[in-house]
């Protein structure tokens, strides 16, 4: 067997993301901790919950502390991992709890749930001491603003701002509680093998920037946002509703397991979700039982980091693109 893991901190528009740099960094920092993990405790799950905790406390990543704000300017966060042992947990629109990503592994370990979600998912991080969510960055606040204005300023070629300004202005609560606070999200996630052969998916969001409170998109549902078999482990990330539409990870699995060909696999599953919710819609990664790791994505560009051969790699890969990585 072969150990190996492969790390993302989104995918969508980085060409016009405010701390590109501080994102990239992040994860070669978090690349290089995980690697670390990996092979002191020979755990593709203390991998990945190493990995996608230390891009929830990066305070750049739309993740954990860095998460984007909804709406009324507050924070919901989603998390899930799965192994292919059969551990599975995750949570929903949490509000108080800085690393979701925790809190889903004590809901598959601790608890006879699959999902958690709310206050009392928040009730129960504090019942295991998990560290509170701290107010949002100085950076995430801008961003916040910046896309208030988009919504409320000029009419906007975005769809998304233009479904969110049409919104608010047929719903006369929400127009007033916005205006009193005077494109494809991202996520992050791992996916990691080890010697024993266990697999590992693990990944984590603060959602679609200005999302309608109480929305949960495709991080904690299995099959959408992550996913571990005996076969591989994948992590997706991009707009949720397309995700849970065309369930790339699930897909991915299905395809693998019939076809033996992760070329093949991940060429069926690009074209599936093409067909099913259209180009500039996500994202994914993912690692086999042979220890190959792959990305795939439809969007302007993917941020990713693996470790191939002792060397820590990370890029952010510009232009839609599928590859498989032998790292051994």
């Amino acid at each position: 067997m072969v150990k190996a893991l492969i790390l993302h901190g989104g995918a969508g528009a980085w060409r016009i993301r405010p701390g590109v740099e501080k994102s990239i960094e992040a994860v070669k920092n978090c690349t290089v901790q995980s690697w670390k993990v990996l092979n002191e405790t020979n755990n593709a799950l203390e991998s990945v919950v190493e990995a996608v905790k230390c891009m929830e406390d990066s305070g750049y990543l739309n993740a954990g502390y860095g998460s984007v704000p909804n709406l009324l300017g507050e924070r919901e966060l989603d998390a899930g991992l799965m192994t292919s042992t059969g551990l599975i947990g995750a949570v929903a629109a949490v509000k108080a709890t800085r690393n979701p990503i925790l809190l889903a592994r004590i809901v598959a370990e601790k608890t006879p749930h699959i999902i958690l979600a709310g206050e009392n998912a928040d009730r129960l991080s504090l019942m295991f001491g998990l560290p509170p969510l701290p107010p949002m960055p100085a950076h995430v606040a801008e961003r916040y603003r910046d896309s208030l204005k988009k919504v409320f300023g000029e009419s906007s070629p975005d769809p998304y701002y233009e479904s969110i300004r049409k919104f608010v202005e047929n719903n006369k609560l929400f127009h007033e509680l916005i205006r009193g606070l005077i494109n494809v999200s991202d996520t992050v996630g791992a996916v990691a093998v080890d010697d024993n052969g266990m697999l590992a998916a693990a990944t984590s969001t603060g959602g679609i920037i200005l999302k309608l409170p109480g929305r949960v998109g495709d991080t904690p549902i299995p099959g959408a946002g992550f996913y571990a078999s005996r076969n591989i482990a994948c992590s997706a990330t991009g707009w949720g509703e397309f995700i849970i539409r065309s369930m790339p990870c699930l897909k991915l699995h299905l395809e693998y397991e019939a076809t033996r060909d992760i070329e093949l696999a991940l060429s069926r599953v690009m074209e599936h979700v093409n067909n099913t919710v259209g180009s500039n819609t996500l994202g994914f990664i993912g690692v086999n039982e042979e220890g190959r790791v792959f990305y795939a994505y439809n969007t302007e560009a993917m941020l990713i980091g693996y470790v191939k051969k002792g060397e820590v790699i990370v890029e952010l890969k510009p232009e839609p693109n599928v590859e498989v990585v032998d790292v051994r």
